[in-house]
């Protein structure tokens, strides 16, 4: 027996279902979404002492603090524990805040890029837009001047762009996300066209399991948010990381930064910084001109403090053999040591693997680089990796190893690049 999205499954509608199971495997992940419980402490915990659970050792049975994965996750042997560490749905800049803020690092980015429909302009931004917050009278939380930036922004990519892709809203409120959806009714020219591209606004609860190519994200935090509000999202990271990474090839933020990033919502606050410096870095990769000069001496990059001493030698040699590569060249998801590119349009990715890359005892490094070397390739790259005791080692040898790339690379034939080359 399989089940899926068992931190979503509470155990008691499990067990049936378990009794009847020779094996099981168990899938889910305990930084999404968990089941709904209506039971309150008082009874849960009168529950577990009629049928002599409280004392039980290992992970509590209580039917509000632990779904089907707490229990599973605790009860298996260390060795029957697999972490699914390779994220295939996203783009790089969506998942990397999820991936550091609430798994540590540990997921791998291996999205094949080929696959995602993006609207114009970066995989992740943030349309700025204040507005007052009020309660309803149901409950939850609603910013009008919001809801409407976020019908505007559809209709702008939706029908002025002409995004072909499947395009959803998510929000933290039900009340939002139903007012989006009004708005959109009342669109006559909008509503239809959204229909078509399997369209739903939504709470993330109702987006667990589920993805879209484009998800706008409507986070509801503003001028008079209620402390009620606050206190609510202050207890649902799980929320917010479902919410966001729903997206496949972009999402895009429709609300109030400043009121984000000045907030106590933590994860909400570093998201707002996380979006400012992404774009702020966009902006910067975009007008940064490449190089002029025809000095053998590494010129100025953008992030100087990912620069060994070794690179710094290695390029003035490649220069003084007639190479000139460009350093930290931004493709796709990943920033390259060195790109050198020929005038027929091959590329070369030029890697020097420095000591920490060679002492990961646990091959992490090695898998991430496994899958980077594997997207660079779909792309139409060829890729080196060098150590760097061998460009101290032995510099000619390696010097000679690209030379007699770009010999190779000249005598093929012209091909479209899919990257304008920057020389």
């Amino acid at each position: 027996m399989v089940i899926d999205e068992a931190s979503q499954c509470d155990i008691a509608s499990a067990l049936p279902l378990l009794f009847r199971a020779k094996r099981a495997v168990v899938l889910g992940d305990t930084q999404q979404l968990r089941h709904i419980s209506r039971l309150s402490e008082h009874r849960d915990q009168a529950l577990m002492v009629k049928h002599n659970l409280l004392n039980e050792p290992g992970p509590s049975w209580g039917y509000r603090a632990n779904g089907l994965y707490d229990l599973a996750a605790a009860r298996a042997k260390s060795e029957s524990i697999v972490a699914l560490r390779d994220h295939h749905r996203s783009h790089a800049d969506i998942i990397n805040f999820s991936n550091s803020f609430f798994y540590g690092g540990r997921l791998r980015v291996a999205t094949d890029y080929r696959r995602l429909k993006r609207p114009e302009g970066p995989a992740i931004r943030w349309v700025n837009v204040k507005g007052n917050v009020v309660r309803p009278p149901t409950g939850g939380a609603i910013n009008q001047t919001e809801a409407a930036a976020v019908v505007e922004e559809l209709r702008r990519i939706a029908i002025t762009q002409r995004f072909a892709g499947e395009i959803g809203v998510v929000t933290p409120f039900r009340a939002q996300a139903n007012l989006i959806e009004e708005l959109i009714t009342q669109d006559d020219a909008l509503a239809p066209v959204l229909a078509s591209r399997n369209f739903i606004s939504e709470t993330a609860h109702k987006f667990q399991g589920d993805e879209r190519d484009l998800i706008l994200f409507s986070p509801v935090v503003s001028h008079g948010t209620p402390v009620g509000a606050i206190g609510f999202l202050k207890s649902q990271g799980n929320l917010f990381n479902v919410g966001i990474t729903r997206a496949r090839g972009a999402l895009v933020v429709v609300g109030d930064a400043a009121a984000c990033a000045a907030s106590d919502v933590e994860y909400l606050s570093k998201f707002a910084r996380y979006v400012a410096d992404h774009e702020k870095a966009t902006v910067q990769a975009a007008t940064h001109p490449w190089p002029k000069e025809s000095g053998r001496d590494y010129p100025a990059v953008a992030r100087p403090e990912l620069v060994s001493d070794w690179e710094k030698v290695f390029y003035s040699a490649l220069v003084d053999a007639g190479l000139r590569p460009i350093p930290q060249f931004d493709i796709d998801q990943y920033i390259l040591d060195f790109a050198l590119v020929r005038p027929n349009g091959r590329r070369l990715d030029i890697e020097i693997d420095g000591e920490r890359y060679h002492r990961d005892w646990n091959g992490e490094l090695v898998r991430r680089d496994q899958l980077r070397n594997l997207r660079l390739i779909e792309m139409g790259w060829d890729v080196m990796r060098l150590w760097v005791y061998e460009v101290r080692d032995s510099l000619p040898d390696c010097i000679s190893r690209v030379a007699r790339w770009a010999k190779a690379a000249d005598a093929l034939p012209d091909i479209v690049s899919e990257t304008p080359s920057p020389i």
